[in-house]
């Protein structure tokens, strides 16, 4: 952990706890001035829009129904899609009635704050077991935590216009859901010594609601030291690479809140109390573009999506206060393009937003090509090709990459992914990650492994046996080499996944070997992925199922074979020919060659539903081995141990329509 905040908690809190000014950046009349910048004119026009429902509808009820779907049926969505809803609104009416011509939403703001106030619960029922009265009181989780943060800056930019009543009403709730249990009762939370995001983002509003309402000196002193020891528990969770083994969703969110809370802190501190310090935090600020492929299309493993929206005005913060290179093109999110509404990222997106510090698809040549996070196992590798349609390119290179996962089976929003990787070329990931599911009961529960998302049937792994990737700890990554060329045109890796599969009773040893490259031949409109997956088998005598494996019956090819290598994509591929299979992507192809004679090709649809709870098809393509075991097949390393081998070459280039790709003899 940082020694900057150990400094902080230890020095510091006591000598400036009681003598800092009152946080003083958060004001009407300046938030306003921002608002109306040019850069911020689809943000007010999206504000005005989604405003309009909240001055001429009623708020969503959270109906006792509702409240009890989750315990009833583990169904989340309809309770959450009102409870967010309602946060959306108040936060637009928040932004809208900063205009003192419109008494309208001034006078809908308070009524939203009183009837929020009233609400039986500021969690969400997922998060309080079966939700009766002895979970919910006292009960603090990340919605309370954001709820009470939103009311404390909201009542501090509408100070001089609310009514009293109301702001001491938030003050008061306040005081009976957060600030006694936490500060003044003490009471133990699972999150406070939290390695993942629940501590920055738990600890970090409470933390930050405590400087904006809190007036006793020594809770104040209190809250401060408590939020600074749960931002250690946060940082735990991070090696020295910076990297989120979360995702990039959750890094948004968990470093996302840290960052808010610092930077409140150092303001209230009048600069001595600063966490935004040292190398630990310099690497995860820049975790971020370490993964951004191009185009706005992300590293998504974990519970993230592809397509992610990094918060512009967090991002611009970071710049100015640690020093990024930016290589991502200016977007400020709007309210609305949050399923949850927050009203954190909302508020600095219209503060901190600086258009300098962004760059544009021609800053990829001079960012960072590639990074290897040596604690977590991400590889990653990035480069471009000539594009011959430099229409469809709008004369930029093709950007293309390679991402490798390793690190272990029991990560926080844990896949069963070990050796997953991703192919990505001019914005889209071809293969690919399914990111995220649908948050149920069942998808944090036991047997949760089994869900398409989570497990390893969901990824490009194979199965061995008959067996999928084992969760826990135990399986875990081996990283025998992980070199990157200087300018990201080469990465060689290779794991060693064995302790995935501790299901396969035959299975002596599993490694995959990756080697990748731009321009392998000199030219500079293809790149090369060539993987190489040995299966090292304990005897001569293979299990019954692959003795059993039959050339003829294609549908049982899966079921029967020992391996069954898998490709996971949202485009559909097409066989060329033999040995050959394509997947056609926007700007680019992808090719894949392998052994026809040993291997038996089979794609199917899989339907499911995203995060968001909207339609997706992915397309899962196996590859069966059909081979006989025999010293023609295989290759022998030792008298006890027989090798299966799968060798595949994925060739990426430019969309050019009909291209054909040699086979690979």
């Amino acid at each position: 952990m940082e020694d900057s905040i150990h400094e902080v908690e230890n020095e510091n809190i006591n000598q400036r706890g009681t003598e800092s000014k009152a946080v003083s950046s958060i004001s009407a009349d300046r938030l306003l001035e921002k608002l109306s910048r040019p850069e911020l004119a689809t943000v007010y026009t999206d504000l005005k829009a989604y405003g309009e429902r909240a001055l001429n509808e009623p708020m969503p009820s959270l109906s006792f129904r509702l409240y009890r779907q989750f315990s009833d049926t583990g169904e989340r969505k309809a309770y959450e899609q009102a409870y967010f809803d309602r946060r959306g609104r108040l936060a637009a009416m928040a932004m809208l009635a900063l205009d003192k011509a419109r008494p309208d939403a001034l006078q809908v703001l308070g009524e939203m704050l009183w009837d929020v106030c009233g609400e039986y619960t500021w969690c969400l029922p997922a998060h309080l077991g079966t939700g009766e009265v002895n979970q919910v009181d006292g009960n603090i989780d990340l919605f309370a935590a954001e709820t009470v943060h939103m009311l404390a800056e909201i009542v501090t930019i509408h100070a001089e216009r609310l009514d009293r009543l109301i702001i001491e009403r938030i003050r008061s709730e306040a005081e009976r859901r957060i600030f006694i249990p936490l500060y003044r009762d003490q009471r133990k939370y699972h999150w406070q010594t939290a390695d993942h995001n629940w501590s920055a983002v738990c600890g970090g509003c409470c933390g930050m609601a405590a400087l904006l309402l809190l007036k006793d000196e020594t809770t104040l002193t209190e809250s401060i030291s408590h939020t600074v020891s749960c931002m250690n528990a946060f940082l735990s969770g991070y090696g020295e690479d910076g990297g989120c083994a979360e995702g990039i969703g959750y890094w948004v969110y968990g470093f996302g809140y840290f960052t808010y809370y610092a930077e409140m802190l150092c303001e209230y501190s009048e600069g001595e109390l600063n966490l935004l310090a040292g190398s630990k935090i310099s690497a995860i600020a820049a975790f971020p573009l370490r993964v951004h492929l191009s185009g706005g299309t992300f590293v998504n493993y974990s519970d993230s999506a592809e397509q992610e929206e990094i918060p512009s005005g967090l991002l611009s913060l970071l710049v100015s206060r640690i020093g990024l290179q930016v290589d991502l093109p200016l977007h400020i999110p709007l309210l609305t393009d949050d399923p949850c509404h927050r009203w954190a990222h909302l508020l600095r997106n219209v503060m901190w937003s600086d258009p300098a510090v962004y760059g544009d698809e021609g800053a990829y040549a001079q960012a960072e090509r590639g990074f290897i996070f040596q604690n977590m196992g991400w590889m990653i590798a990035k480069g471009s090709l000539d594009s011959p349609d430099t229409k469809r390119t709008n004369g930029a290179p093709l950007h293309v990459a390679i991402s490798i996962k390793g690190g272990h089976n029991d990560e926080p929003h844990n896949h069963n992914d070990l050796g997953q990787f991703i192919i990505h070329c001019g914005g889209e990931n071809i293969l690919c990650d399914p990111g995220a599911g649908l948050y149920t009961q069942a998808y944090f529960a036991p047997g949760r492994e089994r869900l398409f998302h989570i497990s390893s049937s969901g990824h490009s792994v194979p199965l061995i046996e008959g067996q999928e990737q084992s969760s826990g700890r135990q399986a875990q990554a081996q990283v025998i080499e992980a070199k990157l060329a200087e300018g990201g045109g080469e990465l060689d890796t290779t794991l060693d996944l064995t302790s995935a599969y501790s299901g396969a009773a035959s299975l002596a040893r599993y490694t995959r070997q990756y080697h990748w490259e731009i321009a392998p031949d000199g030219s500079r409109d293809r790149a090369e992925l060539h993987l190489i997956d040995r299966f090292q088998w304990k005897s001569r005598s293979m299990s019954s199922a692959a003795r059993s494996s039959s050339v003829d019956d294609s549908d049982s090819h899966a079921e029967c074979s020992s391996v069954v290598e898998r490709w996971m994509s949202r485009v559909q591929p097409e066989v060329m020919k033999s040995g050959n299979l394509r997947w056609q992507g926007v700007h680019g192809t992808v090719h894949m060659t392998y052994d026809a004679n040993q291997w038996h090709v089979h794609t199917e649809a899989i339907h499911t539903v995203d995060h968001d709870n909207v339609p997706v098809t992915f397309y899962r393509t196996s590859l069966s081995w059909t081979g006989v075991v025999d010293e023609t097949d295989v290759r022998i390393e030792s008298s006890d141990l027989i090798e299966t081998v799968c060798e595949v070459i994925f060739i990426i280039e430019p969309k050019m329509g009909e291209t054909e790709v040699n086979m690979i003899e």
